[in-house]
């Protein structure tokens, strides 16, 4: 886990990435999320905020009982989970996620048990949409577009993104990176740097 040290009146931004699995490697969201990091370190825009940055395995056991932990451990402010997709094109925004049909295997060669789990669908608090725009209108500085998806892809990202969800849908979100052929990991941590600064940006006003 990487994080800033701060005083006792610092607040906490949490963003996640996935470690490797099967053709990824390097998992093109950690490298991201690490670059992001670094970014966040040296920004003078909000101090008095940290960034605890953790790498996650592609394991659907690991997500369901340590999602929950880093809630209670760390009351973020903002809970950012970042995949890679191969089919994205650019930072792809989800907007919502579902509890079951999980049956691709994970790096455990697991996938959860459904017997008795409900058919729900949850959504994200966070206006998309103006995000999206946001990001599209500082897109020749960060070097990144955006746009909104509503298919997360039944595997980990999406599973990952319900279990926050289901703590607190106002302050999670979940968005697919692409591959090292489409960004590097330097434009996308500055694309998901502008969407941190959105959102609190959002928080102080409201």
């Amino acid at each position: 886990m990487l994080s800033c040290k701060m005083g006792a009146d610092s607040k906490c931004i949490l963003v996640t990435g996935f470690g490797p699995f099967a053709a990824h490697a390097r998992n093109a969201s950690w490298e991201a999320v690490e670059e992001l990091q670094k970014l966040w370190t040296n920004s003078v825009e909000f101090p008095d905020v940290e960034l605890v940055a953790e790498e996650v395995p592609v394991s659907y056991d690991y997500v369901s009982n340590r999602v929950p932990h880093l809630w209670k451990k760390h009351s973020p402010l903002i809970v950012l989970h970042v995949g890679v997709s191969h089919k994205a094109d650019s930072l792809t925004i989800e907007c919502h996620a579902c509890s079951n049909g999980y049956k691709r295997f994970d790096i455990d060669n697991k996938y959860p048990d459904e017997t008795n789990v409900e058919c729900s669908v949850l959504e994200t608090g966070v206006d998309v949409e103006k995000l999206c725009d946001s990001v599209n209108e500082n897109s020749e500085r960060s070097g990144c577009k955006a746009c909104v998806s509503y298919d997360a892809g039944r595997y980990l990202c999406e599973y990952i993104f319900y279990q926050s969800l289901s703590v607190e849908p106002t302050k999670t979100l979940f968005v697919h990176v692409p591959d090292f052929d489409k960004y590097s990991s330097i434009q996308t941590a500055n694309g998901l740097y502008d969407i941190l600064c959105y959102l609190l940006r959002n928080l102080k006003s409201s």
